[in-house]
């Protein structure tokens, strides 16, 4: 029995590997590009999560380690086919997190400063939420074909 650790080969491109190759790729380049920009900008992203009134000010710095953190560690686990529904799964959580604070935020608060960086931190609100839950959906779908692989 071949063990599969990386998945990076082109062996067996059914349309279902296919897809969940395609959305291991997106959801990986989203996580690993969120996690480095927040990394590099430790210190505009904890001064703008310090502004968040959803966060509380004893757990901003803690918040501002565990995002990115968890972000790249997701965008690690899709590139191992052994971790890949985990990953996928722990992506839409963190997802639909992400897209819950914003819709939050945007409906009951005013001026508040988006934590994100880099290219998603230019987007409106609007555009931010749309993005999100694209992905969100997009996460969910890979763990589905992920899992449906994982079992048969």
């Amino acid at each position: 029995m071949e063990k599969k650790y990386l998945s990076i080969s082109c062996n067996n491109l059914g349309s279902k590997n296919y897809t969940v190759h395609i959305l291991a790729a997106l959801m990986f380049i989203l996580m690993f590009y969120a996690g480095i920009v927040k990394l590099s900008t430790f210190q505009v992203f904890v001064i703008q999560l310090d502004k968040s009134p959803l966060i509380p000010d004893v757990l901003t710095v803690m918040t501002a380690i565990t995002i990115p953190m968890t972000e790249l560690l997701i965008a690690l686990g899709l590139l191992f086919y052994k971790y890949r529904t985990l990953s996928f799964l722990a992506g839409f959580g963190i997802m639909f997190g992400f897209s819950l604070y914003l819709i939050v935020l945007n409906t009951f608060y005013v001026e508040v400063p988006c934590s994100c960086g880099g290219i998603l931190g230019k987007m409106s609100y609007e555009t931010h939420i749309v993005f999100n839950v694209a992905f969100t959906i997009i996460s969910y779908t890979g763990y589905y074909f992920s899992k449906k692989q994982s079992n048969g």
